[in-house]
């Protein structure tokens, strides 16, 4: 009896143990399932607020275009390039589809006819820039969003050189125009932080003017000239007159007011006469 009674202890015993081991084992299991859910609330919350931080709007969202009115101030262009007439613009946006706004910058004046042309040639092997022509180009890209570590790599892989000579970092493209090295600049607008592309027109060799360009666009182009439905930079210039030879004949100018006056006198006269001396009767009367 003793014996049956030391092995039911024994079971009992064996029992509550397990039991006992099994209960632990589903509370750990539990802390451990807890744990698990608490550090994949925490990984997605880390996700969220690092992909709210990384999103960055262009500085020109929507690609919509900016008018070169806006974008150019023309006063401003005029004194930084050294001008003596005011400069104008030309929109040339729609030979670029990646620009926000492709703008010439014209030269102003009276344009040589053809006969001053072909004097001024036997003078200079070239005619240069004329009024009317373009001094430089400046193309915003303002649908990118660029940082300027990724710039500077950027204008090492195209095989452009780095420039400090505007007083802050350009890409400089050296392209060949004719039997001259002419400069392309590039550079990421501190103000604005659009992308801006600086070349001179076709007839521009002088790299001393497309820098003084590039200078004027970095530092006149601010955060207004970007702004969609903005008002324009400044009043635009008058238009390059035309040459002499170009000009079509003028018309004769208006009758001045006493000569237009001199018609209805003379019709009064004309009736006095008539009650005076009327003439033969007319048909069918006192025949």
């Amino acid at each position: 009896m003793m014996r049956v009674c030391h092995f039911m202890i024994a079971v009992i015993a064996t029992m509550g143990a397990t039991m006992g081991s099994v209960a632990c084992t589903k509370a750990e299991d539990a802390g451990a399932e807890a744990a698990k859910r608490e550090a994949e609330e925490e990984l997605k919350k880390k996700a969220a607020e690092t992909t709210t931080a990384k999103k960055v709007n262009p500085p020109v969202a929507g690609r919509a275009n900016i008018p070169c009115e806006q974008l150019i101030d023309t006063a401003g262009f005029t004194t930084a390039l050294g001008e003596k007439e005011p400069v104008s613009v030309k929109d040339a946006t729609k030979s670029d589809a990646e620009a926000t706004a492709s703008c010439a910058v014209v030269r102003g004046g009276k344009r040589p006819s053809a006969k001053e042309q072909e004097a001024m040639l036997k003078k200079s092997r070239r005619l240069g820039v004329l009024s009317g022509d373009e001094i430089c180009n400046v193309t915003a890209y303002c649908w990118i969003v660029e940082e300027d570590a990724h710039f500077r790599r950027r204008c090492k892989e195209m095989g452009n050189r780095d420039d400090d000579s505007l007083g802050s970092y350009a890409c400089v493209q050296v392209v060949a125009q004719g039997a001259d090295d002419v400069n392309v600049y590039q550079l990421l607008d501190e103000d604005t932080k659009c992308v801006i592309k600086v070349r001179g027109g076709p007839s521009m060799v002088d790299n001393q003017i497309i820098s003084s360009c590039a200078k004027a666009a970095r530092d006149l182009i601010g955060p207004a000239n970007i702004q969609v439905g903005g008002a324009p930079a400044a009043p635009a210039a008058a238009a390059p007159e035309p040459a002499a030879g170009d000009k079509a004949e003028e018309k004769a100018p208006p009758a001045t007011e006493e000569k237009a006056e001199e018609k209805p006198a003379k019709k009064k006269k004309e009736k006095e006469k008539e009650k005076a001396d009327p003439g033969p009767p007319a048909k069918g009367e006192g025949w």
